[in-house]
């Protein structure tokens, strides 16, 4: 993309590459609709700015860009995106009999799009040149100037708007005929573009698609409430626990459906995670409510936001400040002003003893975030300090741990999973994470003969971890097999 510029020195200063970084508790991946951008493609996003060029500014008609806008607000670092769309085309034009203009991305949002293409032939001026003009409402204009013919296709791969696409397999390089005129000039409207609200299976395929991603630390699903309800939105609730139970290294947060207006229907709804009765599942989920009253993006005003995103941030700025093993909770949300509700004492003693983590009004202090509690009953699996410890360490021990897979299986084997283990709880132990004056209170490793007696398949190796976490006194128990046919394998006991 080119621009005008006044004579002088110019310096663009662009952002170092960073690669994925598996051991950040802080990472939080957003799955919900976004005006454009790709469908079920995460994107990897470290500021507002990134969400605006990847998905396109808010126009109003959902809650992901406002959550991802309060995730950073409150010094969120890093997020992923996941577009979630029901069947959608992207709007086009046809440019020549061998070429079409179509929007980046499905949806409606390119739709009275426009495209200018000037061509010019080879002259004293110079060779052959093409240039694009793409302005798409609410978007700012993007410029392709001095183009050869033949590269007008792969350097529009460079734009957020459009696309060249040829019409068929076999068609000419160059979209210019080779007995142009002088100068040509085409003025392309787009049109065709559709959107439709994303189901069942369309969240699905996305909480399948976040699992693959090793850095997040934390899921929210914004417009959750509003594309499923009644038992589509509950199945869909169970199904994405029972995806990330399992990797015992992310917290979801979740947010009431905002169609549940009073606290008996909130109960009820919670009541209804509650009651499918599994301990292990409820744990990787904490709920936060009342939704927030935020700043619109769209003009003067407010607008009703969901919790999670702006939540998420805050979590992501006192782990830097204070660490994983804190309770992200007491702590002011910035960019929201006020509650959607306010519920009078009596009530919100009644969600708190239902695990829903509260946001209250504090005098001098704003909106507070007042519980750090999953939807557990589990005694065990209660606190959202000790699951985000515990996702910690599991990240922490897989990276030490994976590279002895392949190992044979001996003593040697042992102590070195033993070595690699301790390094990272002496680490947690150092930084006040765990429990006791010494490390020998705090945890201990178990990797002999008394859980790897010589019957055993010599093809796994387990190793036995127990962990206390600082407060209260509550121990976290890991079991680690390392199995040549299937890696490393961390079960929480």
């Amino acid at each position: 993309m080119t621009s005008a510029a006044l004579p002088g020195v110019s310096l663009t200063f662009e952002r170092a590459a960073t690669g994925d970084e598996p051991l950040r508790t802080d990472v939080a991946v957003f799955l919900g609709r976004t005006r454009r951008g790709p469908v079920g493609e995460a994107v990897r996003v470290e500021s507002w700015n990134d969400v605006v060029g990847a998905f396109g500014p808010p126009d109003g008609t959902s809650a992901t860009p406002y959550a991802l806008r309060g995730f950073f607000e409150n010094d969120g670092r890093t997020a992923w995106v996941l577009r979630v769309s029901g069947p959608a085309e992207p709007a086009s034009a046809q440019w020549t009999d061998d070429y079409s203009v179509v929007a980046a991305s499905p949806g409606a949002w390119a739709n009275g799009a426009r495209v200018s293409v000037r061509y010019r032939a080879s002259s004293v001026a110079g060779p052959p040149a093409v240039t694009v003009r793409v302005l798409v409402p609410g978007e700012p204009a993007e410029i392709f100037a001095g183009l050869a013919p033949g590269e007008v296709a792969d350097r529009l791969t460079a734009s957020r708007l459009v696309r060249l696409v040829p019409s068929g397999p076999e068609g000419p390089a160059s979209p210019i005929p080779p007995d142009a005129p002088l100068s040509m000039a085409w003025d392309l409207t787009l049109t065709g573009g559709t959107d439709s609200p994303p189901g069942r299976a369309e969240y699905t395929s996305a909480v399948t698609a976040q699992a693959e991603l090793p850095e997040p630390a934390l899921v929210a699903l914004p417009d959750l409430g509003a594309d499923l309800t009644g038992d589509d939105h509950l199945d869909l609730v169970l199904t994405l626990l029972g995806v990330v139970a399992p990797l015992l290294d992310r917290l979801v947060l979740l947010d009431v459906p905002p169609n549940l207006s009073t606290v008996d229907q909130v109960l009820g709804w919670a009541g209804a995670l509650a009651d499918f009765g599994d301990a292990a599942l409820l744990s990787a989920a904490a709920v936060y409510h009342p939704p927030l009253r935020a700043p619109s993006l769209e003009g003067p005003g407010l607008r009703t936001v969901p919790a999670s995103g702006h939540v998420a941030g805050l979590v992501a700025r006192l782990d830097a400040e204070r660490g994983a093993a804190h309770t992200p909770a007491n702590a002011t949300l910035l960019d929201a002003v006020d509650l959607e509700v306010e519920y009078p004492e009596p009530q919100l003693l009644r969600l708190f003893d239902a695990n829903v983590d509260l946001v209250r009004c504090v005098r001098g202090r704003g909106l507070v975030v007042w519980g750090g509690r999953t939807l557990s009953g589990d005694p065990h699996r209660r606190y959202v300090a000790h699951r985000r410890l515990l996702h910690l360490l599991v990240r922490a021990i897989r990276r030490a741990a994976a590279p002895l897979v392949f190992e044979v299986n001996s003593p040697e084997l042992r102590l070195a999973l033993v070595r690699a283990t301790t390094s990272v709880l002496l680490e947690a132990f150092r930084t006040g994470a765990l429990a006791g004056s010494r490390p020998e209170d705090a945890f201990r490793v178990v990797c002999d003969e008394s859980n790897n007696p010589p019957e055993q398949d010599p093809g796994q190796v387990v190793c036995e971890i127990d962990v206390a976490p600082g407060v209260p006194m509550e121990f976290i128990r890991l079991r680690l097999v390392l199995g040549q046919d299937r890696g490393l394998e961390v079960i929480e006991q």
